[in-house]
């Protein structure tokens, strides 16, 4: 929530206790306007807690938020029905890692493999209200430099369900603007965030 957003939302809250203290034919001290300043403050404060640490704690699960944090990077296996048109033939079970940066209201997703990256355009987590959980990404893929006469730079979408809590694996699949699909399996995690494949492939993972 925005600043601006924030004094909007506690004016109207101090708007409407006037009003109502009126009605009720008491006095409105003069302090009470003039604490507004610390009222937003101390909003604003709790705000960007809960959007950047408080919403991942426990003990906050599952009676305010039950958001999944997916936060790290996650070790899996990519599947794809590419076929390479020299060979005729696929490229079978690729090693891929998922990185997700994420806040309460945020989400950053990037996919690396030996091949390629793949950067979400936008991703968010949907909730179907049975408590089941969907990472829906949007992203565009950049295969290195030098194989990008054999694959270029395109887009695509990818489903991924969320399983336990907390979580301990995530799967589905992808599509492209190049006509191709596959399955990704991820099931273990670091809770470091990485930002290429070498470094990613190097790390120490844990089943949750």
């Amino acid at each position: 929530m925005k600043p601006t957003q924030i004094r909007v939302l506690v004016g109207l809250v101090v708007v409407v206790s006037t009003v109502v203290l009126l009605v009720q034919g008491h006095p409105v001290p003069v302090d009470y306007f003039k604490a507004f300043s610390y009222v937003v403050s101390g909003v604003s404060l709790a705000l960007l807690l809960w959007e950047r640490w408080l919403w991942s704690w426990r003990v906050f699960r599952p009676w305010l938020t039950a958001r999944p944090d997916l936060r790290g990077t996650w070790k899996g296996d990519l599947v794809s029905s590419w076929v390479n048109p020299a060979t005729n033939q696929g490229r079978g079970e690729i090693e891929a890692y998922l990185v997700i940066r994420q806040t309460y209201s945020t989400i950053d997703v990037r996919l690396l493999t030996g091949e390629s990256g793949s950067i979400s355009l936008s991703a968010n987590i949907v909730d179907d209200g049975q408590g089941v959980h969907t990472l829906a990404v949007v992203y565009r893929n950049t295969p290195r430099a030098l194989i990008r006469d054999r694959s270029p730079i395109g887009h695509g979408g990818m489903l991924l369900y969320v399983s336990g809590t907390p979580v301990h694996q995530l799967h589905g699949e992808y599509w492209t603007d190049r006509n191709t699909k596959g399955e990704l399996t991820f099931g273990t995690r670091s809770h470091e965030q990485f930002h290429d494949y070498d470094q990613a492939a190097k790390a120490v993972y844990i089943t949750v």
